[in-house]
């Protein structure tokens, strides 16, 4: 999200803005709470439940606001230091907490510094995205946007933008079959790419040993994040299909526009970076929590189909596969028509508009 909104920063403004990027969780809050985010993978692979209870919990009415009173000075001290080092004439916060606490420090400082909230879950949002005291909170979605109303942001503040996305999803830099040429891939197969998400999480391994007995004309591609055991345990397999297993991917807009569809968890980048590349889903579930919501909203715009199985994906590309089916190429044009490819473009846009003309 941060290297989307930079790299549009420098397509429109280049050479105008410089950045400085902190974690609020790893550069603000003391141990071992700044462990936190190293936490979310292991987390959400081995306890999803456990991950869905906890975010339930913070996102109380009055609990989460007790949580933030705890949380907030903890952070402060630290936050405070990397302000006053940096001086900044703009702070825009992509993180649940990124925003009461510089919100706290500037009132405490003096400073009228603008306050930018770019909201990156999709339907269903904790608590703590909320800020009145922001200056311009940028949201993904119609859905947000109303609830960010209800819970009494001005209008005038709340923006739909959709999800800040790398502008190399709007657009591939090469033809598919050059793309497919690159990655080692056959130019003529149907290519299907498997993710789950930069933690590797989900039924990856059962779905892909899945697909590939299923005796469909295909070839995979496997992304498994950060999950190390998956990626090793892919790699012990001999194939079926022509299957390329690969670790942590960082041209992941090139994969997506190399492939005819997408299996993904309901995680609101993917599907955002699909839809920007017209690029058919299959959701194979949702984690509790932020992601809720998710795949409902996708499916019903035509996008996607929800298939929370493996059996159930297995079954989805024998139809959409199936001689004579369109399927396929109706998800794909309903992706693009819902897709907001430019959303990077248009929060900066908007950010420099808030520099020069405060609200």
């Amino acid at each position: 999200m941060s290297d989307a909104l930079v790299g549009a920063f420098e397509h429109l403004f280049p050479g105008e803005y410089e950045f400085e990027l902190a974690d609020v969780v790893a550069d603000s809050l003391l141990y071992p709470l700044h462990l936190a985010n190293h936490m979310y993978g292991p987390v959400v692979n081995r306890f999803p439940r456990f991950w869905g209870l906890l975010w339930h919990f913070s996102n109380g009415h009055y609990r989460s606001r007790l949580i933030l009173r705890l949380v907030s000075p903890l952070a402060a001290t630290r936050l405070r230091n990397v302000l006053l080092r940096s001086k900044p004439d703009l702070i825009i916060g992509t993180h649940p907490l990124g925003n009461r606490v510089p919100a706290r420090l500037l009132r405490e400082l003096g400073w009228e510094v603008p306050l930018v909230t770019v909201v990156t879950d999709l339907v269903t949002i904790h608590r703590w995205w909320l800020c009145p005291e922001v200056d311009l909170s940028l949201v993904p979605t119609e859905e947000v946007r109303n609830l960010a109303l209800q819970r009494g942001l001005p209008p005038e503040r709340v923006k739909v933008v959709g999800i800040p996305v790398d502008l190399r999803f709007a657009a591939g830099s090469k033809a598919k079959g050059e793309l497919r040429q690159g990655l080692g891939l056959s130019e003529g197969l149907f290519t299907i790419l498997l993710v789950g998400g930069g933690e590797g999480v989900g039924k990856v391994y059962d779905t892909a040993r899945m697909i590939t007995n299923a005796s469909l004309d295909v070839q995979l591609l496997i992304v498994a994040g950060r999950n190390e055991k998956l990626k090793r345990r892919l790699e012990e397999v001999s194939w079926e299909v022509p299957t390329h297993v690969l670790g942590f991917a960082k041209n992941i807009p090139d994969l997506m526009h190399a492939a005819d569809l997408i299996i993904t968890k309901a995680g609101p980048s993917t599907m955002s970076e699909a839809l920007a590349c017209g690029l058919p889903m299959l959701i194979s579930g949702s984690l509790r929590g932020q992601e809720e919501g998710n795949a409902e909203w996708v499916v019903d715009r035509g996008a996607a189909l929800y298939t929370p199985t493996p059996e159930k994906i297995v079954t989805a590309l024998q139809e959409l596969l199936r001689p004579g089916n369109d399927g396929l190429a109706q998800m794909s044009q309903s992706a693009r028509q819902v897709a907001r490819p430019l959303a990077a473009l248009e929060a900066v846009s908007l950010m420099d508009r808030l520099l020069e003309e405060p609200l």
